[in-house]
């Protein structure tokens, strides 16, 4: 598309600069906007997964960089952070969803959904979801089935202390030190694409829980997807309170006025 790659904005600072933050939201939403209306005859499944790919190479890039800048601790293996609820968008697990169906065998599916089915009925609350007793339905011999389709949650998690991670999950004490540029670049990058969703294709971005969502999409993908392009709320009883009083839209609404996108 001939822009810088996304997530980096040419603007002097560091990512706690509002400057920088503004620029990285109004690049993810122009960008976001302009490959939607590149899509062509791609489906609508197609052109908003590569939405997602983008993000996730941005995010990716950032992460590695301050890993071995700030000295992270994760390694493959390390599982420690993959036993807790985790908040995704509805593009996310749509994402995840098509690559499991499209991937898996079906006896992999079939044991997927009979972990996402343990957790699902747990209550929408971090303390419930958390625990060595709740390791993610998506995890295998300590590594994640689905790495490369990860959530951006789990993108952006980087401890400086493996030995914090592993006494904080058998203490159900979640208090790591990490680093925290990431998870600002991925929510500013997440915003943008959020309200280009939003203006463009008028979807629905509330965040959801992963395991109840998955589950309903990988037992109806097209019904549920469908939904979702018309505009409807696709995960209605996955929905997460954010605790501000705002739902995503909101957020993503006030940030491009804030950033002056219109």
């Amino acid at each position: 598309m001939g822009d810088a790659p996304l997530g980096k904005a040419e603007t002097a600072g560091t990512i706690d600069d509002p400057a920088v933050q503004k620029a990285i939201f109004e690049q993810a939403y122009r960008q976001t906007c302009e490959q939607l209306e590149d899509a062509g005859t791609d489906s609508d499944i197609e052109a908003l997964s590569r939405a997602n790919t983008r993000r996730n190479e941005a995010i990716d890039e950032q992460v590695a960089a301050f890993a071995s800048k700030r000295g992270a601790e994760c390694t493959s293996g390390c599982s420690f952070c993959c036993h807790q609820m985790v908040v995704c968008t509805p593009l996310e697990i749509f994402d995840i969803a098509r690559h499991i169906l499209d991937t898996k065998p079906d006896v992999e599916i079939a044991r997927i959904k009979g972990q996402l089915a343990a957790l699902a009925p747990l209550p929408l609350d971090i303390d419930a979801r958390y625990g060595a007793d709740k390791p993610c339905a998506l995890l295998e011999d300590n590594r994640c089935t689905i790495y490369a389709h990860r959530p951006s949650l789990c993108r952006t998690m980087l401890s400086t202390s493996r030995a914090a991670c592993e006494a904080s999950l058998n203490a159900k004490e979640p208090a790591v030190p990490f680093i925290p540029e990431p998870v600002v670049l991925s929510f500013m990058l997440q915003l943008g694409i959020d309200y280009a969703l939003i203006q463009c294709k008028h979807l629905s971005t509330e965040k959801v829980e992963m395991s109840r969502a998955l589950l309903i999409a990988l037992e109806n993908f097209e019904e549920t997807f469908s939904h979702w392009i018309k505009g409807q709320d696709p995960f209605p009883d996955c929905a997460i309170d954010m605790g501000n009083g705002l739902t995503n839209r909101d957020m993503a609404e006030t940030a491009a006025a804030y950033c002056g996108v219109v």
